[in-house]
């Protein structure tokens, strides 16, 4: 690879970046599988947050979310889901409500100010 030393090379990439950017990212890339039907959702640096598991009913197919603990006795509900986006999300949400300061309304309960 050869390394160039012009700047505008660097502004030029950094525009190209931005324009291919879409803003896609959901929560469910931080889901890492394993095994089979259970996810365990996975904070950038490594520490896990959340597990989420396949459940089926008869025909009907669900996910339920809980924080992450070493202990399944030391873990708490999230919630029953329909998709796996959704469990993910709801995940997502719960970890981002963990590191605001506390006593504020969770994430999506922030009351209008008129």
């Amino acid at each position: 690879m050869v390394v160039n030393g012009d700047p505008q090379d660097g502004l030029d990439a950094a525009t190209r970046a931005r324009a291919g950017y879409r803003g896609e990212w959901h929560p469910m890339l931080a889901a890492i599988e394993g095994p089979v039907g259970t996810w365990t959702m996975t904070a950038p640096d490594g520490g896990r947050y959340a597990v989420i598991r396949t459940l089926r009913l008869g025909d009907e197919t669900g996910y339920r979310a809980v924080t992450w603990a070493e202990r399944s006795d030391d873990r708490q509900l999230i919630g029953y889901y329909r998709t796996l986006r959704a469990a993910a999300a709801a995940a997502h949400r719960r970890y981002l409500a963990g590191h605001g300061p506390r006593g504020l309304p969770a994430v999506g309960q922030v009351p209008l100010r008129r």
